[in-house]
């Protein structure tokens, strides 16, 4: 029966491969073979919370409505066979050797994840998303976007740098250079804010196996919690042929997910995620897996009315905190958000922070980042604009395309190229001709814009003698400026910059 083992191996790496491939064709201009939020939408957790929060349905859905109803009958296999971050934790426990002492195989912490989920679904009856901190996919998304390929992108520029210099390798460096930014590199290094704070939960969720096997898995993960729910009366059971059976407890021991009881023949249905080591390793194979369609008995879950009780408690006290939360108005009304974007408390309801518009946006304008706190609490690692590092891409639209959850609306190009997402003003304490009395046109020649939203008039500038010098004085036409940030990126003043975009004006209305 390993060859069941080694195909459910087989299928981990293909899913991984496969959600890989999502994730590289996620670049300007966007052409794609399957839509790169494909996999982003088939998060259960996030499908159901952002429609607690939020009370909208939207065509993305479909995909977790699949998964549930599969795994009513075939348990938690999508932890098992495809889910990307359990693909990477078996991976990296392949590096781990845990010390004795630090061991955990018993069942003390599994209530936990199921008090993180009852936790979140109360925060989202409050209108607190709250599933983008935990759900793998967009967990592996975020960090894959923000820190990993960035890294990947960084690193492997440096080493072409430090082998140019070589001169014989040259033509042969430039050849694999070119095919690299044909499907990998970046045509130009996009550096991400956030990225190590990112990393470092990354890093945690990789270090717990230092414990146990999959701890995040077995103890943490609310999406594992909520088809574990499901998975309670699945009809696809791990059966053991009691006379074959010699008790040697191989199987108990190698189950990654503790999922196996002392006797080695009754199992979890709640913890098990189909991963067949224990019919892999049994070595009188008494051990298979069979669809028990007469009398399917359901598993306990352990979760105590206490500590339901508890968890339901700690939601509704987080979701007041995260309500009183006074956001800084000047400095939100700095930031401007994606074009398509609803209104900032559906936004925030519905957006679940897995980067997939930054990370397009890095291949154009390069406008987008995560924030932290200048949105408030519930806008921690949410988009927005950065428009000294990037700007908006007036021929691209692809950030309202690629969002799983249709946070970002998409718009039709010639729609996106007339909505407004804020809008700049100049400071004449830093413009070049209002505060030198020389002549600079940068802004107005990367204005996008059909009819130029900066246009010049011309003014006497009094110079520190005293004489009137000649000076065209840049304004900007609010009624044509659309925010899209290009002239705060190409400004060529050193520092702060002689304009600045702000929210105002930023059109949101729901299409």
């Amino acid at each position: 029966m390993k060859f069941l083992y080694r195909i459910r191996i087989l299928f981990q790496i293909l899913f991984f491969l496969f959600f890989l491939f999502l994730f590289f064709q996620a670049v300007f201009p966007y052409k794609p073979v399957v839509p790169s939020e494909f996999f982003l939408q088939w998060s259960p957790l996030t499908a159901l919370l952002t429609f607690l929060s939020s009370h909208r349905l939207y065509a993305g859905m479909i995909p977790a409505g699949v998964l549930l109803f599969l795994t009513i009958f075939l348990g938690r296999f999508f932890c098992g066979w495809i889910c990307p971050l359990g693909a990477l934790i078996d991976f990296a426990d392949l590096f781990i050797k845990r010390k004795r002492k630090l061991r955990r195989d018993a069942t003390t912490f599994r209530w936990l994840k199921f008090g993180i989920l009852a936790l979140l679904v109360v925060m989202a009856l409050f209108s607190v998303q709250f599933a983008w901190f935990f759900d793998p996919l967009a967990l592996t998304n975020r960090t894959f976007a923000t820190t990993l390929y960035p890294m990947l992108a960084v690193l492997t520029e440096s080493v072409f740098g430090w082998l140019w210099p070589i001169a014989f390798l040259q033509p042969a460096l430039m050849s694999i250079h070119e095919f690299l930014e044909s499907w990998l590199l970046p045509v130009n290094l996009h550096f991400v804010a956030q990225g190590i704070p990112i990393f470092l939960f990354f890093l945690g969720i990789l270090l717990l196996n230092l414990i146990s096997k999959r701890f995040w898995c077995r103890n943490v993960c609310p999406l594992g919690a909520l088809l574990g729910l499901f998975s309670k009366f699945r009809i696809l059971e791990r059966t053991v042929d009691e006379e074959g059976c010699v008790s040697c407890k191989i199987c108990p021991a190698d189950c990654r997910m503790n999922a196996i009881e002392d006797n080695f023949v009754d199992f979890s249905k709640v913890e098990c995620i189909d991963s067949l080591e224990c019919v892999s390793t049994c070595p009188t194979q008494a051990v298979t897996y069979r669809f028990n369609l007469k009398d399917p008995k359901p598993s306990k879950i352990d979760f105590s009315r206490r500590r339901f009780l508890q968890s339901l408690g700690s939601g509704v006290l987080a979701a007041g905190l995260f309500k009183i939360d006074l956001v800084n108005r000047d400095v939100r009304g700095d930031h401007v958000r994606p074009p398509g974007a609803l209104p900032e408390d559906v936004f925030l309801e519905q957006c679940i922070r897995c980067q997939a518009c930054v990370r397009i946006c890095s291949t154009t304008g390069g406008l987008l980042q995560p924030a932290w706190l200048e949105m408030g609490l519930e806008g921690i690692w949410s988009p927005i604009g950065n428009p000294r590092e990037g700007y908006c891409e007036f021929t691209c639209n692809l950030c309202g395309e690629v969002c799983p959850t249709h946070a970002i609306q998409l718009l039709d190009l010639a729609t996106k190229q007339k909505t407004r997402i804020g809008t700049a003003f100049f400071d004449h304490d830093r413009c070049i001709p209002w505060n030198s009395g020389d002549n600079c046109m940068v802004c107005q020649e990367h204005c996008p814009t059909p009819e130029k939203a900066i246009v010049f008039r011309e003014g006497n500038f009094v110079t520190a003698e005293g004489t009137l010098k000649r000076v065209k004085f840049p304004y900007v036409k609010e009624d044509l400026c659309i925010g899209c940030g290009i002239c705060v990126t190409k400004c060529p003043v050193e520092g702060t910059p002689g304009i600045f975009l702000t929210a105002d004006g930023a059109e949101r209305e729901e299409i």
